[in-house]
């Protein structure tokens, strides 16, 4: 490989913070507040002009349900808030039996989850977080970490400003890629992900001949490319990593093309995309493999529990405990993870990618950074049982309930599968010509 010479020269301090929080997606917005309530100055460098990461520039509006399918609500806490806040403006279609926040709804009619609208989702992020008392530097991109042994000075970013440094006393890794702990040298692992995008469709036709004056009848979402639900070994479509510069641009230019041949295919007078995803959708492609790993065992009770989790896709869904030091490397004293690249792998993975995962790991991380420097500890020596009872108090289930525990052994099934050319739940659309996956087998 070629190489050029960099010089070395002095890079300007741009600014100084608490809690330097990398990315302002679900995740980073969790953090960065609730490091905030806790204390501490915090500031978001966020790579593109939006908050909400995949939820909003990737197009992933769907706040994926925070309750088991069987009448159970798992998460409270922030993970309830921020859906809330997601849908502050424009629609809102939680059920009505989930709207006051009870733990356990008889026969609900219908799971607690929205569908909410990107644009109106964007301005309420920003209220929220300029309510909260946390900044934001939008259009920057993360470079390096500036490390002095184990611990994290700040980060090297790039901006129309040129290159300079943010300074912290704790940073919290919410990227979605792990970029700055795998940077910083700690250890990851790196996988391929399928090619799938989202877009806003409107056929004039359809509004025409509708009777409803919900926005959500009459506009919908257009998925192209592959489901996560399906064995996609048989599929032409390639997959690519989302941790170099080839794979995102070959992710990039190949999504559109489905989108394209699509569109050719159906384009008429009164159709038309909306929108465009400005952000591609990666599910997973590099985690963190931190002190500890998350356990995909039902039922497994664990000291150090964050929070109780599931797949937010399943109903009956298993619940699962998360452990705090699935969100910390071993080694790095000042540095926490959140979000879809936490300490989770297989399976794991896949149930901690979903929206109110990211959330809750991002709710833990920066209560934990901001525990960290009012002790004046390193992030794997924190008070853990402090870190609980912060969770507990804002609503958090840390361990499941016994009643849960019964059934998530004995009940949990995976989600029912929709053929590829029917309408999926939240109003989203499948287009059956990018499918040539076969279902997976049931274990």
């Amino acid at each position: 490989m070629n190489t050029v010479f960099e010089a070395g020269r002095d890079i300007p301090v741009a600014g100084e913070t608490d809690v330097l929080v990398i990315g302002g997606g679900l995740a980073g917005i969790a953090a960065a507040v609730a490091a905030a309530r806790n204390g501490a100055k915090v500031l978001i460098l966020e790579k593109t002009i939006a908050l909400g990461g995949l939820a909003t520039m990737g197009h992933v509006c769907v706040y994926l349900p925070i309750d088991d399918g069987a009448g159970n609500k798992i998460y409270g806490g922030m993970v309830e808030e921020l859906m809330h806040v997601c849908h502050r403006y424009s629609y809102d279609n939680i059920p009505e039996c989930w709207k006051s926040g009870d733990w356990v709804v008889e026969n609900p009619t219908g799971r607690y989850q929205c569908t909410f609208n990107i644009p109106a989702a964007v301005l309420a992020l920003d209220e929220y977080i300029k309510e909260e008392g946390v900044e934001v530097m939008f259009d920057t991109s993360v470079c390096m970490p500036i490390m002095e042994g184990n611990a994290c000075k700040g980060v090297i970013v790039e901006n129309k400003g040129g290159r300079s440094a943010y300074l912290c006393r704790m940073l919290i890794d919410a990227s979605g890629d792990a970029d700055m702990l795998f940077r910083a040298g700690a250890e990851c692992e790196t996988q391929k992900s399928i090619v799938s995008s989202w877009t806003y469709e409107l056929d004039v036709e359809k509004i025409r001949e509708g009777t409803s004056i919900n926005v959500l009848d009459n506009i919908t979402m257009r998925w192209f490319g592959l489901r996560p639900d399906v064995d996609n070994s048989g599929s032409p479509i390639p997959t690519f990593y989302g941790t170099t510069a080839d794979g995102v641009n070959d992710y990039i230019k190949l999504s559109r093309t489905l989108a394209l041949d699509y569109l050719k295919e159906h384009d008429k007078p009164g159709y038309a995309f909306m929108t465009m995803p400005t952000l591609p959708q990666f599910r997973m492609t590099r985690r963190l493999k931190g002190l500890a790993e998350m356990e995909c065992s039902e039922g497994k009770h664990e000291p150090h529990s964050i929070g109780a989790v599931i797949h937010c896709l399943e109903a009956p869904a298993a619940v699962y405990e998360f452990p705090y030091e699935a969100l910390i490397d071993a080694k790095i004293e000042n540095m926490l993870a959140a979000g879809r690249m936490v300490s989770a792998g297989g399976r794991g993975w896949e149930i901690m990618r979903c929206i109110p995962n990211c959330v809750l790991t991002g709710q833990a991380a920066g209560t934990a950074a901001a525990m960290a420097i009012k002790d004046g500890v390193a992030v794997q020596q924190i008070n853990v049982e402090a870190l609980q009872q912060n969770m507990a108090d804002t609503g958090i289930m840390i361990h499941m309930r016994e009643d849960l525990r019964d059934h998530t052994t004995k009940e949990a099934k995976p989600p029912k599968r929709r053929p590829a050319d029917k309408k999926s739940a939240g109003g989203i659309a499948s287009d059956s010509l990018a499918y040539q996956g076969k279902p997976r087998e049931q274990h």
